[in-house]
């Protein structure tokens, strides 16, 4: 019983930290990017965002990238002699060992999102990731800029794709 305490205090102090809007559906988003009120940001990673496809009228502008700074040719070299050996390519968690990763804030996303807003003369965003945290992120530090964000419920992959709404990738 202490245990499902601690849960649901847990739960609602994670849930007290939201301050942006709240989420919408995609059909919503979708309505409301139709009708002019809002426009759609997609804070993924510009890699992400080209090669697992976006939703339609999608406005990349991430939150972060990352910086991939291979290790020593000696260790890759290393990696690779062990594929032939063994006859089996390393899977992609093996493979990011090869590299020093560091996500790297966009020092530019307000103001990126406050001038794509101004294009399109609307008052509102609202976020998308690939499944959900990242754009919760987003939209919470846009609120706390006064901003009027959304998110978007179960994201790119989960939310907009499974309603079958326009997108474009795989």
């Amino acid at each position: 019983m202490k245990k499902l305490l601690l849960i649901l205090l847990a739960c609602a102090a994670l849930n007290a930290e939201d301050i942006y809007e709240g989420d919408v559906s995609a059909a919503e988003a979708y309505d409301m990017q139709k009708k002019g009120t809002a426009i759609i940001v997609d804070v993924r990673t510009t890699l992400e965002y080209i090669y697992t496809g976006h939703g339609e009228g999608f406005i990349n502008i991430p939150a972060y990238e990352w910086t991939y700074i291979p290790k020593s040719i000696e260790e890759r070299v290393k990696s690779s002699e062990f594929e032939v050996k063994t006859d089996k390519a390393k899977g992609h968690v093996d493979t990011q060992k090869l590299y020093d990763a560091k996500e790297v804030f966009n020092k530019n996303f307000v103001s990126d999102v406050m001038k794509a807003m101004k294009l399109r003369n609307v008052d509102s965003v609202i976020l998308v990731c690939r499944s959900g945290p990242r754009s919760t992120a987003a939209a919470n530090l846009l609120a706390k800029e006064g901003i009027k964000a959304y998110n978007l419920e179960n994201g790119f992959m989960f939310g907009w794709r499974e309603a079958k709404l326009p997108y474009d990738g795989y």
